[in-house]
C-alpha cells in the first residue's frame, strides 16, 4: 500500500480565499493575526490543490467536510480516499492514502521549548527513559510529541486522548503504542527525504509497511 507524501512550503502557495468553503472561511477570519490567518489559508489552499488534482476536481470544488472528533475528510464518493495535513511555520505536509493515516511535521529548533514540559503529553514509563543530556533529551521529546500527534491524528481523536496516557515505541521499526488498546493497531514511521531537512516528521496509520512516495512539486492549477 501507498502513501503519498506531498512537502509544500506555505510561503509559496497562493492563498486563495475564493477557493475555500463558507466552514473555512469563518475559520480564517477568526484567527487574531493576518500572518496566521495567510499561512492556515495557504496550507489549507494547498490541500485543496493536492486532493483536486489526485480527484480531476477544481479545488474550490473538493467536498471537504469534517468527521468524527473533527479531523477533515472528504465527502461522497470519494470517501475511501484519506488524507491528513500537517503545519509548522515554513513546510507543510499532506499525507493521502487508502486507508486513514495521520502526519505531523515539526522544526528540529522547537525541541528545546519542550523541555520541562515532559509530564504534560509524556507517559511515565517514557520519561524514566529519557536522557539526562539537554540536548539528547530536548531531541527526544520532540520526537515523541511528534509520533504521537501522527498517532492521535490517525486514530482521529487528536488531543481528546491524553498523549501520556499512552507510549509510542521509536526504537521500533514499526513503532508501536502501548497502554491504550483502542491505539494498539497503530505504526509510526520516521519520515526521511532531502525535503525535510532541519524537520522532524513521523506518520502513523495501522498498515504496518506502507511505502512513501514523496512528491516537492506543487501541482499545476
Amino acid at each position: 500500500m501507498t502513501i503519498h507524501i506531498h512537502v509544500l512550503h506555505p510561503g509559496e502557495i497562493r492563498a486563495d480565499i475564493l477557493s475555500l468553503n463558507d466552514r473555512e472561511k469563518a475559520r480564517a477570519a477568526a484567527f487574531r493575526f493576518e500572518k496566521s490567518a495567510r499561512h492556515w489559508i495557504a496550507c489549507r489552499c494547498g490541500l485543496r490543490a493536492i486532493l483536486g488534482s489526485m480527484l480531476s476536481l477544481p479545488p474550490a470544488e473538493v467536498p471537504l467536510e469534517t468527521g468524527p472528533g473533527g479531523k477533515p475528510c472528504l465527502a461522497g464518493p470519494f470517501k475511501d480516499t484519506h488524507f491528513n495535513l500537517s503545519h509548522c511555520r515554513d513546510l507543510a505536509l499532506v499525507a493521502v492514502a487508502p486507508f486513514p493515516v495521520g502526519v505531523d511535521v515539526e522544526p528540529e529548533d522547537r525541541s528545546r521549548d519542550l523541555l520541562g514540559c515532559e509530564e504534560s503529553f509524556c507517559h511515565p514509563q517514557e520519561i524514566a527513559k529519557l536522557p539526562e543530556n539537554e540536548s539528547m533529551r530536548a531531541t527526544a521529546l520532540l520526537e515523541i510529541w511528534n509520533a504521537k500527534e501522527a498517532v492521535l491524528k490517525a486514530h482521529g481523536t487528536g488531543l481528546l486522548t491524553p498523549p501520556q496516557s499512552f507510549a509510542v515505541n521509536l526504537t521500533d521499526p514499526s513503532g508501536k503504542v502501548r497502554f491504550r488498546p483502542e491505539l494498539s493497531a497503530q505504526h509510526i514511521h520516521r519520515l526521511i527525504h532531502a525535503a525535510l531537512r532541519d524537520h522532524s516528521a513521523f506518520i502513523s496509520s495501522e498498515h504496518p509497511s506502507p511505502v512513501f512516495y514523496y512528491h516537492t512539486d506543487f501541482p499545476a492549477p
